[in-house]
């Protein structure tokens, strides 16, 4: 169910949508991923569902970063590559 977010600079992005995409901002080895809103579920841009400063966020596996996804949006899709995540 897409949602309008609103930032604090005044800007929103309209029906945005909940991604997975890499966290290249981890400093841990191997692959991490971190849900993001973007404005569809091909967005290459967004802002984290979950703030980098926050406990959580980054996970090595997709389904556990679409479970905190689903903790705080029971009933927000997650989409990774355009498709929706099952």
């Amino acid at each position: 169910m897409p949602r309008d977010i609103n930032y604090s600079d005044g800007s929103t992005v309209k029906q945005a949508v909940v991604v997975i995409w890499e966290d290249n901002h981890t400093e841990a080895r191997g692959n991490w991923y971190r849900a993001f809103w973007a404005n569809g579920p091909d967005g290459t841009t967004g802002s984290p569902v979950i703030g980098f400063c926050s406990a959580g966020g980054s996970h090595r596996r997709i389904w556990q970063v679409k479970a905190e996804v689903q903790r705080f949006y029971p009933h927000e899709p997650c989409y990774r590559n355009g498709r929706l995540v099952k």
